[in-house]
């Protein structure tokens, strides 16, 4: 798999750091995980790395399910609007290899959304 064209529009405006903001289910936000904090990191070589961990006060207590990390390379599908991430390592043993995730940008947000789901992942671009 070749890494994408770091100079598309898309490349251009996913590459970077970004910072967790939430994530809702059916529209509502979750609060179910106290204060995550987290972040995906998108460069141009086509690497990709993300990791989202329970607010401080909550991770004494917290179980591994709450814990998110992995890296590998991403792909960038414009024509469906979505960013695949090829995971290369997990926290998870039973994660799904291909992430695919739809994407929109707004303003200096990024929101994912997995496919299929009734997800949504909120970033802000780290500056």
């Amino acid at each position: 798999m070749s890494a994408p064209d770091p100079n598309s529009a898309v490349a251009r405006r996913l590459i970077g750091a970004w910072r967790y903001v939430g994530s809702k289910v059916d529209g509502e936000l979750r609060t179910d995980r106290g204060d995550p904090r987290g972040i995906i990191v998108y460069d141009p070589s086509g690497h990709m790395a993300v990791q989202i961990v329970p607010g401080r006060e909550q991770r004494a207590n917290a179980s591994a399910t709450q814990f998110l990390a992995y890296f590998g390379t991403y792909s960038i599908d414009e024509r469906t609007g979505t960013v695949t991430h090829h995971r290369e390592g997990d926290l998870r043993s039973d994660a799904e290899i291909d992430a695919v995730r739809a994407y929109e940008f707004v303003g200096d947000r990024l929101i994912l959304r997995p496919v299929g789901k009734t997800q949504e992942i909120m970033w802000e671009r780290i500056k």
